[in-house]
């Protein structure tokens, strides 16, 4: 009996219980499309890792050698050790001088290459190289072809036995792009003897072991007796962290999604229960009197929530995974070198599921707790009228200025305190999702514009080969009138003498000062940079907790010895992390300066057929790539504006379908009284509005900081101020108004069938 009760009560009141099963659906849809693929990218990299016996530490120096090996292996709680020799080199002139980081080792225990076609990694073949499998794909190399590298001022062609990936390079990006293009980045496997005995050294230590690596410093330095230049862990290795980071991203953005879907859901039911609860009290008071207990009749209630959110999780979890999961995840593995990236799903999915069911049963206990309070022989009996007092609003000093609409509809508002807050916070977390939707296409643009015309003034970029001296750099600049620039890896600390945990990898640029490679400030304005000085990047800055004045200490991988330098203030730039400094400082510090870059406002035509030239990109081809790149932000833009739109839309026809049933013998008063629908309609209409617009303003000043947040979440090598133009608020706020006087309208019909005779007879 109770069971069809439910079912007919559910028809009856299908827009509410509709609305509720939307909203779990979406929110179990945002946390398992996002979770698909958190859990299986996480899944992949695990088994992905173990294959590759990925190390756990890195140890940079010079001129190691199996003494070193031996004395870091046989440290307490270290595993296995391998040398190798990290070399970044490039590509052959056919495959555009690509950025190629060659490694050349004599052994493969850790962080083994992963097959992906071909032959595995054998250090004794002195005739083949194994080559990142995307660069291969990107170029249209095959297992058996001829490649050639350049290396250590060595020409090395061989043949392609393999074709591979490793932990290390999940994410690869040039140093010149400003996303991934893997034309130009690439990394290969060699056997250390094809190079001159001269030239078989190592100039890293990598090794896995139990717990943390950078509390092993001590044992490190004592057993190689100082002699390297500094410890690192997964954290400083890019190429993972990025992942590690965007992976993070999408698990925080699950949670935030669902739960504020979960709570407009929760003001649903509250406010869909306690209506249907206080319309059925006569029936309640029945069924008690009937000899039925109340706990049958709470469960009986609580049925309603419980039945119809279950259903929505149900739907969200399978849509989430087969759906929005399964695109994350094709975009995502795009972009990332993961092998066996699928979207997945755990227990946590049922988990949730179960807790939403939980609260919203919750929600629906407590709103009918009260009522089921309440004796039967007085439940049978209509609830007595409240008793009518002046709101909140009549105390207003324009009050009797206002019209009837006006005062109709805040009389109502103070009645339905609940309902009127479900309307507000739903159209202000519309509003904010909107602005991260809308305002990460506003970011995109303000970042192109910063990045392609104020710190990139230039229209040619000519990238140079390894073989390429500083006097044919120097002839080019002169020619082409340009401005010449080097780059390298380093650390920098704090201090003098850091340690490990202290001590951050960064990028060290060299710029002559010519004003066409630009530095900007924190404000984004373009900035000299004074002699003597360099700039440090915000982010680094922070985490090293140094500011404009002090001092920053630095060293290339390739050194043992740490320099220092004032810094001349704090810069930023999208995808260059680190220290930006004048050649003559550089030079001043006693090192040479070989550029590896020349840019120019000349076209350089004929630069691309110098022996010495790798590449010659122009700005247009520069900012194609960076457009094209920008797929996934545009999916996670259309994922927001969708769900913002869903969000504002249920809960303004929800908002106005309860003020709607809540008020229909009022409305049917109104039209004994002479009322055209229309004019009933506009007091929906004008309520639905004036919340829209508190909604609105109080999502404004919301929207910013957490479109912020999600910039930076995509981890310490990319920093992307955010930026919400003055359109795109007036345009999300439009949209909310637009949403709400449609929603008014969808209330015509309903109004214009009122049957006045049988709704004012329910009233006797």
């Amino acid at each position: 009996m109770l069971r069809r009760k439910m079912l007919r009560d559910i028809r009856g009141s299908f827009a509410q219980f509709f609305s509720i099963f939307i909203l779990a659906a979406v929110a179990m849809w945002c946390y398992t499309g996002f979770q698909a693929n958190v859990i299986g990218g996480t899944q992949a990299r695990e088994e992905f890792e173990s294959k590759s016996n990925f190390s756990d530490g890195w140890i940079y120096g010079a001129a190691f050698g199996d003494e070193q090996a031996k004395a870091v292996a046989d440290i307490d709680k270290v595993k296995d050790v391998q040398l190798r020799n990290e070399v970044l080199g490039k590509a052959d002139e056919k495959f555009n001088t690509a950025e190629l980081y060659c490694y050349f080792q004599d052994s493969v225990n850790v962080t083994k290459p992963y097959v992906i076609k071909g032959e595995g990694f054998d250090p004794d073949d002195t005739e083949g190289v194994w080559l990142f499998y995307r660069f291969a794909d990107a170029w249209g190399l095959k297992v058996g072809d001829e490649f050639t590298s350049h290396a250590l001022g060595q020409d090395i062609t061989k043949t392609i036995r393999g074709l591979v990936v490793t932990p290390e390079y999940e994410f690869a990006c040039a140093s010149t792009d400003a996303d991934t293009d893997f034309h130009n980045i690439g990394f290969a496997y060699m056997s250390v003897k094809v190079l001159p005995e001269e030239l078989r050294s190592f100039n890293e230590i990598v090794f896995t072991c139990s717990g943390d690596p950078l509390k092993l410093e001590g044992d490190i330095e004592k057993a190689l007796d100082g002699n390297y230049a500094f410890l690192a862990d997964r954290k400083s290795i890019d190429g993972y962290n990025r992942l590690t980071d965007e992976l993070g991203q999408h698990d925080g953005f699950s949670y935030v999604f669902s739960a504020v879907f979960v709570a407009i859901a929760l003001l649903v039911i509250t406010t869909t229960m306690k209506r249907m609860v206080a319309r059925q009290r006569t029936q309640i008071g029945t069924l008690n009197a009937l000899g039925m207990k109340k706990s049958k009749i709470m469960m009986h209630y609580i049925s309603f929530s419980v039945v119809v959110t279950a259903l929505g999780c149900f739907v969200g979890v399978v849509l989430g995974i087969f759906t929005f999961g399964k695109m994350m995840v094709d975009i995502f593995s795009d972009a990332y070198s993961v092998p066996g990236w699928g979207p997945g799903y755990d227990a946590k999915s049922i988990i949730l599921s179960l807790v939403i069911v939980m609260i919203c049963a919750l929600a629906a206990f407590l709103s009918c707790k009260s009522i089921l309070k309440i004796h039967p022989s007085e439940a049978l009996r209509p609830a007595a009228a409240k008793s009518s007092k002046p709101c909140i609003f009549e105390k207003l000093p324009f009050w009797d200025k206002l019209g009837f609409t006006a005062k109709y509809d805040l009389r109502d508002i103070a009645r339905s305190k609940l309902r009127a807050v479900m309307g507000i916070f739903g159209t202000m977390m519309g509003m904010v999702i909107m602005l991260l939707g809308l305002g990460a296409y506003d970011t995109v643009d303000h970042v192109e514009n910063w990045y392609f015309k104020d710190i990139q003034n230039y229209d040619s970029q000519v990238l140079f080969t390894d073989s390429c001296t500083p006097e044919q750099a120097f002839e080019s600049a002169d020619k082409y009138n340009g401005e010449l620039i080097s780059a390298d890896l380093i650390s920098i600390a704090a201090q003098e003498h850091p340690t490990s945990d202290d001590i951050l990898s960064c990028k060290l640029t060299v710029t002559e000062g010519k004003g066409l490679f630009c530095v900007s400030d924190v404000d984004l304005n373009v900035t000299d940079l004074e002699p003597g000085t360099v700039a440090l990047t915000m982010k680094q800055a922070e985490k090293l907790g140094l500011e404009k004045g002090d001092t920053v200490y630095w060293k290339r991988s390739s050194d043992n010895s740490w320099n220092k330098n004032k810094i001349g203030f704090i810069s930023r730039h999208p995808s260059i992390m680190g220290i930006t400094m004048l050649r003559a400082d550089y030079e001043a510090e006693g090192f040479e300066f070989k550029p590896q870059m020349l840019v120019s406002k000349d076209e350089c035509d004929g630069a691309d057929e110098l022996s010495y030239v790798s590449a010659v990109h122009r700005m247009s081809d520069l900012k194609a790539a960076f457009e094209k790149n920008m797929e996934i932000m545009n999916l996670l833009v259309y994922f927001m504006i969708f769900f913002a739109c869903l969000l504002i839309i249920v809960v303004l026809y929800n908002s106005g379908n309860l003020s709607f049933n809540e008020r229909e013998k009022e409305f049917a008063t109104l039209k004994v009284l002479g009322f055209k629908s229309n004019a009933i309609r506009k007091l929906i209409s004008v309520q639905n509005l004036w919340l829209s617009i508190i909604g609105v303003i109080l999502g404004i000043p919301l929207g910013q900081g957490p479109l912020q947040a999600m910039m930076d979440s995509n981890g310490d090598q990319i920093d992307w101020p955010c930026y919400v133009s003055p359109l795109t608020y007036l345009i999300s706020a439009a949209f909310v108004m637009v949403v709400s006087v449609i929603v008014g309208f969808m209330f015509q019909r309903r109004i214009k069938r009122i049957n006045m005779i049988e709704v004012l007879k329910g009233m006797e």
